[in-house]
């Protein structure tokens, strides 16, 4: 394109060069072969042409030859055998002879051979074209301007899925197969099964978790009730992530999941105490504020503690971190904001619609729900205890003494077993704490992943373009300078002292070398002075006159005249150098010469994240003898950069937010007791899980390894220390509220903490749902979390509070009911 009129009818430029195999170079060192030989093989040759034509032309005698040269004199001999042998000796006639005997095609023969060898020493394919050595996969390489998540990228690749399904690539071959592979169709990939199981993943927990609320509650009507804070919240953090980051990451994606598992856990609280009073036989009005007051204390504790959870990832240096935290600790102080208003407006709006329905202002509606229940099975009318408004009553005009407002059975019955039995429990999870802890320190002492293989996708590797880059790794693998990290020198001066000072640190590894060779600009060019190279296969061309050549045979004369060193021949430069070649050492602005290639020793295994630290402790920010520092970039820099980071900023996000939450238990509890226990619960919780991680491998059914951190997974861990402290505190704020009455406490919240565990849990469990194996491992930590942290707040907890009394004042008011009994 030569102007914006010719740029605008082409479109965008995306594909900055294509490449389908090694032809031009081929024919660029075919024609400069003479340039990359060693000077002394020249002057050898050329040494050598001359004697050659002297033999042939009577000037020499042929001593492997038996028939006397009568035309030869001892002038002639003599200047034969000046290099130190004579005629006379026995040696000397021997070494003389062979330095005298007539070769085919003046002795050039083993010379071209040689040459073109070392020429083409930089080609590394034979057919030309970018093959694996069977032949069975070629490749065509694009370069594009598109970045890795650019739109620009997903068009590029539609464009060219396009233009091979028009050529038809089977009406070459019947066998012919073409996909995509590298690191645009990886991204985009991965992108779109991303967001897919993202989708499904999320429609899935969001329909899990509307069914547990209705059977908790036994009502449809409370699914709008409970659902639109958490939605407000999701929509906040989605619309944050879009406004100030401008896109989600990985982890990012199932985001709108958790922050719906996590975030509902406030409204199903406020909610279930709305319902509890009014089962007591509080007036509406008066249960939705006696609840707004109620759970504000324990709600509030719920959305410090959560929204640390989340912003102990902002201190951190990893990027995939505090992005996650910013963007779940802004959905979740959303959720809890929007909650306080929201719930009892809309116990309001669904108390005025029911009214409505009764009295016959809304016709249609009555229908509706009769309709509905009609089609439920008569299992689950019954689940959902169908009265007047059947599955549609949210609160139900209920007598004083609704057994309702005191659990159900299941829970009835942990709170008598906690209370008779109190220290079985307490033995129990400590023998347990202590199994789970000594496999919890060994885990902790190394804890994580260094196999890369494990993280990504296992669909793409199996059938996609994961499948499609390990073919071409298969072509390109060590060749062309393609694999291997990518330095950029500040100038050119700096390459060769660059060079051998990351052979020097390689050398000082103390596991081994674990570079095999390092590419410059300057080992494609001729390695000696090329002027004087010139002079010499001038004097070798000036020996190769038309009449020497015309006394050879046809076949000698095409061997002669392919070695015949042509008119035109110059020093080569790396500008002279064929595109395919120069382009992998030359920047975006035209800069040729301060890139270099350092490729690993066969020994290095990519997915190895120890055997990425080795390669990037030598090769990543180079000191210089004079002190100048040049800055490196390249995967195993970037993953060992993720690695170092984790070990930095797990410890410290993990202390964080423990530290946190620590003291917003102890300011809400406001006493040693109830902090202590509650902090015990959580600590019972997270040992519990890490010793799962731990263990994991060990349960038959599993059939995986362990779990180990990673750079996705590693944030179960912050989260669980402010989720998980929720459960218990909400059971001994209770226990406070009641003035120390600790079953009927558990039996009064217990159901909604595990409810609100349960939408946290299907909220995490999210993540299986995917083709990602580190997301996998995040929804594994984060399951065993939910489930050990809130087994420790209903049945450890109640336990240790029943053996360790305490004396506290009844803070809730007692209905009429109540006081009569």
């Amino acid at each position: 394109c030569k102007d914006d009129a010719c740029k605008n009818a082409c479109g965008a430029n995306l594909i900055t060069y294509a490449e389908s195999g090694t032809k031009q170079s081929r024919e660029f060192f075919e024609k400069n072969k003479w340039l990359y030989a060693d000077t002394k093989e020249l002057v050898e040759a050329e040494a050598k042409l001359d004697l050659q034509i002297a033999i042939r032309s009577g000037l020499v005698s042929d001593l492997s030859d038996d028939t006397p040269d009568p035309s030869a004199d001892a002038g002639a001999a003599s200047t034969v055998t000046d290099a130190g042998t004579t005629a006379n000796g026995t040696d000397g006639g021997v070494a003389a002879a062979a330095k005298t005997k007539k070769e085919a095609s003046l002795g050039l023969r083993g010379y071209s051979d040689k040459w073109r060898e070392r020429a083409n020493k930089h080609d590394d394919f034979p057919s030309g074209y970018f093959c694996n050595v069977k032949g069975d996969v070629c490749a065509i390489r694009l370069v594009t301007s598109a970045s890795l998540g650019d739109i620009r990228g997903e068009g590029l690749l539609g464009k060219i899925n396009q233009w091979v399904s028009e050529i038809q690539p089977k009406k070459f071959h019947p066998d012919m197969n073409v996909g995509y592979g590298g690191d645009v169709p990886n991204a985009i990939e991965q992108k779109e099964s991303l967001l897919s199981d993202a989708l499904v993943a999320t429609l899935a927990a969001f329909a899990l978790i509307l069914t547990g609320i209705a059977f908790f509650f036994r009502s449809a009507w409370a699914l709008p009730v409970i659902a639109l804070p958490a939605f407000v919240g999701v929509t906040a953090a989605y619309l944050f992530a879009t406004l100030t980051y401008g896109y989600i990451n990985t982890a990012g994606a199932f985001l709108g999941a958790i922050v719906l598992g996590n975030g509902i856990n406030y409204p199903i609280v406020l909610l279930a105490r709305y319902r509890e009073f009014r089962g007591r036989g509080m007036s509406r009005k008066e249960a939705r504020i006696e609840a707004v007051h109620n759970a504000f204390r324990a709600e509030l504790v719920g959305a410090l503690v959560g929204g640390i959870a989340y912003g102990s990832l902002i201190v951190t240096r990893f990027r995939g971190f505090n992005q996650f935290g910013a963007i779940g600790f802004v959905g979740m102080l959303v959720v809890w904001i929007s909650m306080i208003p929201m719930i009892p407006a809309m116990l309001v709006v669904v108390e005025r619609i029911r009214k409505a329905i009764r009295t016959g202002v809304l016709w249609a509606a009555p229908r509706v729900p009769s309709f509905l229940a009609a089609l439920a099975p008569e299992w689950l009318r019954a689940v959902f205890r169908e009265r007047k408004n059947g599955l549609f009553a949210i609160d139900e005009d209920v007598a004083p003494d609704d057994t309702a407002a005191e659990g159900g059975p299941i829970l009835r019955g942990i709170s008598r077993i906690t209370e008779k039995r109190p220290w079985i429990f307490i033995i129990g999870t400590i023998a347990i704490t202590t199994y789970f802890g000594i496999h919890a320190v060994d885990f902790l002492k190394d804890p994580w992943e260094y196999n890369f293989s494990r993280l990504g996708s296992n669909k793409s590797y199996a059938t996609g373009a994961g499948r499609w880059t390990s073919k071409a790794d298969d072509v390109f693998r060590g060749k062309l300078a393609i694999e291997g990290v990518m330095i950029l020198a500040d100038t050119r001066a700096q390459v060769p002292i660059l060079k051998a000072q990351i052979l020097k640190n390689d050398s000082e590894d103390p596991k081994g070398r674990a570079i095999e060779s390092i590419s410059t600009i300057d080992g494609l060019l001729p390695n000696e002075d090329q002027a004087k190279k010139l002079e010499i296969l001038e004097q070798i061309r000036d020996h190769l006159t038309p009449r020497v050549i015309s006394e050879l045979s046809e076949e000698e004369q095409k061997e002669v005249l392919d070695m015949k060193p042509p008119e035109d021949l110059k020093p080569i430069t790396e500008m002279d150098l064929p595109p395919i070649l120069r382009r992998r050492f030359e920047e975006n602005n035209g800069t040729v010469g301060t890139l270099l290639y350092v490729k690993y020793a066969n020994t290095i295994s990519l997915h190895d994240g120890r055997d990425l630290l080795r390669v990037a402790k030598t090769t990543d920010n180079v000191r210089l003898p004079d002190d100048t520092v040049v800055q490196t970039a390249s995967r195993s820099t970037i993953f060992a950069e993720m690695i170092r980071s984790l070990e930095h900023d797990g410890p410290l996000a993990t202390f964080v937010s423990l530290g946190m939450v620590a003291i917003v238990v102890l300011f809400a509890t406001g006493n040693f007791r109830g902090f202590a226990v509650v902090i015990a619960a959580l600590i019972v919780g997270i040992t519990w899980t890490t010793g799962a991680a731990a263990l994991w491998h060990r349960v038959p059914w599993m059939k995986s390894n362990e779990i180990k951190l990673n750079y996705i997974n590693f944030i179960a861990f912050p989260i669980t220390f402010g989720i998980g402290c929720e459960y218990p505190f909400n059971v001994y704020d209770r226990t406070r509220l009641l003035g120390g009455e600790i079953s009927k406490a558990l039996r009064r919240t217990g159901g909604a903490v595990a409810l609100c565990s349960f939408t946290t849990t299907v909220g995490y469990a999210a993540l299986l749902y995917n083709d990602f194996q580190a997301l996998i491992s995040f929804g594994k930590l984060a399951v065993v979390g939910e489930i050990a942290c809130v087994t420790a707040a209903l049945f450890f907890l109640p336990s240790v509070l029943h053996v360790w009394k305490g004396k506290s004042k009844r803070i809730e008011p007692e209905t009429a009911q109540e006081k009569r009994s």
